[in-house]
Order: structure tokens, then C-alpha cells, then sequence
């Protein structure tokens, strides 16, 4: 009688032991970004050609879930965290007048079950991955690549370049699933456990780039074939927010107005050389800046100061701009120190000067 209680327990413990399979979650970023035209994208879920030629694409990373039909594995859900939108990326733009510009992009997926790329509004808090069927998914492994995908055409973007992401920020993410009770009995949620290669703990938020639950802000992505060494020194200067202004708001004894925003993105520069030499000249007058009629640029003059890190401006002369990071730098350019009998006398009208900006790394 005690042998055949024994048996009758291992037997149990058996058919438990088949009926339990644990979900196996795995999500790998990739360890460089590369942005390429639509087409050339292809991993080993996303076939190439998923992407058109006008959209600029990076691959960001992959989410692939393993189960078993016993699992029962439905409706697999992203509860996100740290994401905001838009995301601008800034690089050379070669429309819109060229130079550097920001882009927007956007967040994509494409998964082992759609038939298309999708966007993802990862800022939302929680987004679907195989929409919102209560059907049991099948085959497994469920696999998900997410992407940066370009609003703007391909074509307007410089190969050999580099882009920098200056307005979004990208966070981290859990992934759950829909559990339904016996008899369809009452809806509820199960979070899905996921490995990271970095050995992240896997119960808590996922970054989707990177190796930090913070949220992270990209490197520069090189626009290019990814076997080659990324762009590096790149100094990106524009200006930005040039804005007219009244002659009386900068007279001598006022603060300095702003009237533009410098802008200076480095890409991939070294720690030790992150500072220039940027300077400011007039083409119209070798000593100073002077304001000229717009209609009759020689008939009078009203001279002005230029204002830049606080400091006025020597026309044409070098001043360090230092202290530089990689990515997104600005500094108002302000003018003042106008004359107010100068600018009295002055016949009416608009008055403007054409300011040329020239930087250059220091060796």
C-alpha cells in the first residue's frame, strides 16, 4: 500500500513538470546605430525592401519572445517609460535653403506577425505589439525590431554625415501579456520577464538603447554603410532665429539684445578637442558693425556693438569658444551700445548688416 502511494505521487509531480513552460524574453540593442535608405534595412525578421527608398532608417534593437502553446501567449503589450516626443534629429539637410536643419523621425516596428512597419507612440505609456486580438499567437518565437524612420525624404540627406538626436528623449520599457481565466473567465495582465546581454535585472524597465535604465541620449548616427569607420571632427555651425529688432531697445546703458542663436553640433570630436575659434566681421566695414539703410546703403550709418559669451565682439578677431560636448551647443548673439544722438538723426526707414561667423577647431 505505501509503494503504490509513492508511485502515485512521483506520477503527479510528472505530469505537472510538462504542462509548466516558462516564457523566454530576450531584447538586444544594437551596439551601433546606422542609418541607411529604407530599402538596403533587412535583419533576420524584417525582410528587406519592408522600408521605401524615401525614408532614412536605423535599427534600433530586437525583442524576440520563445513559447509554448500551452503558455497560451496573447496580446503582448510595451508599458514604456521615459519616452517623449518629437524626436529631431540635426545633421545637413541639402533642402530648405541646406545646412544643418532638424528632422523629425519617428519610432517604427515590424514584427514576426504584421505584414507592414508600424509606428509606435512609445510616450503613451503602453502600446500593443500584435494589436488587440485575444487570439493565442502562434508560431514562436514572437520577434519585434524597432526602428528610427525618417518623416522627411531620403533624399535630402547627406551621406557621410552624421545626425544627432537633440529634441526627444528615448526610455525604457516592460513587456506584459493578457491572461484570460479558465472557462473565459476575467481578463488580466502578466508581466513577461526580459533578458538584456548586459544582464540588466530582468524585472525591471528595459532601456531600448544602451545599458541604463536612465534615459539615454544616442551617440551621433553616421548615415553610411555600417562596416565603416563612422565620420569623426565633424563642427556643424548654423544660425538660427535671427530676429529684427528696434533701434531704441539697443541703445548704450540698455542690456544686449539677443537677435540670433548660435548653434554648434559637434559629431564624434574627441574630449580633448572640443573648442573653437569662432569670429564675426562685416564685409561692408573693416573696423566695427554698423547699421546701413536698406534702400541707400551709403547714406548713413548708425554703428552698433555685437555682443557674444557676454563679451563684445572685435570684428574679425578670434574668440575661444571652449567647454563643447558632443551634440547640441548654443549661445545668443546680442547687440547694443548704440548711440541714441547718432541714431536720432538718422533719416527713417528699416537698417540692416550682413554678419559673416567663421569657426574653426583649436589644434
Amino acid at each position: 500500500m505505501l509503494n503504490k502511494k509513492i508511485l502515485l505521487l512521483v506520477m503527479l509531480l510528472c505530469t505537472i513538470a510538462n504542462v509548466y513552460s516558462a516564457i523566454i524574453a530576450t531584447y538586444t540593442p544594437q551596439s551601433s546605430l546606422v542609418f541607411k535608405l529604407g530599402p538596403d534595412i533587412q535583419t533576420p525578421t524584417t525582410p528587406a525592401g519592408k522600408f521605401g527608398s524615401d525614408k532614412l532608417v536605423a535599427h534600433i534593437g530586437t525583442l524576440s519572445i520563445s513559447f509554448e502553446p500551452a503558455d497560451y501567449f496573447r496580446r503582448p503589450f510595451l508599458d514604456t517609460s521615459g519616452f517623449s516626443r518629437p524626436y529631431y534629429f540635426r545633421g545637413i539637410f541639402n533642402t530648405w535653403g541646406g545646412g544643418v536643419q532638424n528632422t523629425e523621425f519617428y519610432i517604427y516596428a515590424y514584427t514576426s506577425q504584421s505584414s507592414t512597419p508600424f509606428a509606435l507612440w512609445l510616450e503613451d505609456g503602453s502600446e500593443a505589439l500584435a494589436g488587440y486580438s485575444e487570439s493565442v499567437l502562434s508560431p514562436s518565437p514572437f520577434v519585434v525590431d524597432f526602428f528610427f524612420v525618417s518623416h522627411h525624404d531620403a533624399q535630402y540627406y547627406q551621406v557621410g554625415a552624421s545626425y544627432q538626436l537633440v529634441s526627444g528623449t528615448l526610455g525604457s520599457f516592460q513587456v506584459t501579456r493578457l491572461v484570460i481565466g479558465e472557462n473565459n473567465g476575467p481578463r488580466t495582465t502578466a508581466d513577461v520577464s526580459v533578458t538584456h546581454p548586459a544582464g540588466l535585472p530582468q524585472d525591471e524597465p528595459i532601456p531600448i538603447i544602451g545599458e541604463s535604465p536612465e534615459v539615454v541620449v544616442p551617440p551621433s548616427i553616421p548615415y553610411g554603410d555600417d562596416t565603416a569607420t563612422p565620420p569623426s571632427g565633424n563642427y556643424l555651425l548654423s544660425i538660427m532665429n535671427v530676429t529684427d529688432f528696434s533701434i531704441g531697445d539697443a541703445f548704450a546703458g540698455n542690456n544686449p539684445i539677443q537677435i540670433a542663436m548660435c548653434q554648434l553640433t559637434l559629431q564624434n570630436v574627441p574630449a580633448n578637442k572640443r573648442k573653437v575659434y569662432i569670429n564675426f566681421y562685416s564685409s561692408s566695414y573693416v573696423n566695427g558693425f554698423r547699421l546701413h539703410l536698406v534702400e541707400s546703403p551709403g547714406m548713413y550709418v548708425i554703428p552698433y556693438s555685437l555682443y557674444f559669451l557676454g563679451d563684445e565682439v572685435v570684428s574679425g578677431q578670434d574668440i575661444l569658444w571652449k567647454n563643447l560636448n558632443n551634440g547640441l551647443n548654443e549661445q545668443a548673439i546680442q547687440v547694443g551700445g548704440i548711440q541714441g544722438a547718432i541714431a536720432q538723426l538718422a533719416p527713417s526707414g528699416s537698417y540692416k548688416d550682413i554678419i559673416y561667423v567663421q569657426v574653426r577647431p583649436v589644434n
